[in-house]
């Protein structure tokens, strides 16, 4: 039968030098109190007997975990595994660490996910929301119990939070126009188009260049999907079905167009000849259809580093989200 080993602690290593615990953790936090030759007499010992501290324990002297919380909403979408890598790495650069959560889209979800980032002492959270307001009291009171927030990718426009995101109308409409030059009149706009301020914009951004090309906005063409391929392929495969006349999709991410394109394919219909395909985040589960489609590269590691470095400087200078901007990241369209 094998058995845990016991942890060395604080206790252990002020045993071995006849020391007292306080000296050192005083030691180790570099205290002007204790001198050159204890530090590293004690660093050394830690460093023997295989001693790492409690996070948590040190916590709750320093009042500083140096632990970031990050939120995201599905970990299926390359867009965000690519944002979150940039946090991952700029944390660690500067010596933090980063726990990540996922809501699924679930108000209830994030909520129980904050609470846990909370409990566990957290110095900020990097906050990709979900739509709605049932959890801004939730942001706030985090926020006045001193745990920075972040938003990035979508704005919580109810509270001061720094977010760092792209112009999402802009991408949309110069998505939008650049398939309207390809002779595109009939475009159908894919995926939810209210509570969730990222789909909002782009779905101004669509309208507005349909407008400015003086194609009459058709509300027939705004297919409200959940952020699923199942649920994609299922609407998009029953609008079909109605005969309506679809000659080009902008979609508000991967899964939603991946369903709509695989519904496309099995009708017969040919990408992108008959149909032609948008989306938003360049991601790859969009390649698997084997056809071309226009893409919105969101640059999601340049957001993630950046919404990071923000937050970090914040917690690091004592700093209000006054002393910040919101930070637009530069977009480019691209043909697949």
């Amino acid at each position: 039968m094998s058995y845990k080993k016991k942890k060395v602690t604080l206790k252990d290593i002020a045993l071995e030098l006849s020391l007292t615990p306080a000296t050192v953790s005083k030691a180790l936090r570099d205290s002007s109190d204790i001198s050159v030759e204890t530090k590293t007499l004690v660093k050394e010992k830690c460093k023997e007997m295989g001693y790492r501290p409690n996070i948590l324990a040190r916590s709750l002297i320093t009042n500083r975990s140096k632990i970031l919380g990050v939120l995201i909403p599905d970990l299926r979408i390359s867009f965000f595994s690519e944002a979150v890598r940039g946090m991952y790495e700029e944390s660690g650069n500067e010596g933090y660490e980063c726990i990540l959560m996922v809501h699924d889209e679930d108000a209830v979800k994030e909520r129980k996910k904050i609470e846990f980032l909370s409990d566990i002492g957290v110095d900020g959270i990097l906050l990709n929301a979900v739509g709605g307001d049932e959890n801004l009291e939730l942001y706030k009171k985090m926020d006045e119990e001193g745990i920075r927030i972040v938003c990035w990718d979508r704005k919580v426009h109810e509270l001061p939070f720094t977010t760092v995101k792209i112009n999402d109308v802009d991408a949309a409409y110069e998505l939008t126009t650049d398939m309207i030059k390809e002779g595109r009149r009939n475009i159908l706009f894919l995926g939810p188009n209210t509570l969730i301020p990222v789909c909002e914009d782009r779905f101004q951004g669509y309208k507005k260049a349909l407008e400015d090309n003086g194609i009459d906005f058709n509300p027939d063409l705004v297919l409200q999907t959940f952020r699923s391929v199942e649920d994609s392929y299922n609407k998009m495969t029953a609008l079909l079905n109605t005969g309506i006349k679809i000659d080009g999709v902008i979609s508000i991410g991967g899964l939603i167009t991946y369903g709509a394109g695989k519904a496309i394919l099995d009708k017969n219909l040919s990408i992108p000849e008959d149909i032609l395909l948008g989306e938003f985040g360049d991601n790859t589960i969009v390649s698997r259809l084997g056809v071309p489609y226009y893409s919105v590269q969101q640059n999601p590691y340049v957001i993630g580093k950046t919404a990071t470095d923000i937050l970090i400087d914040m917690l690091e200078n004592r700093k209000s989200y006054n002393d910040y901007e919101d930070v637009t990241v530069e977009y480019s369209i691209l043909k697949r």
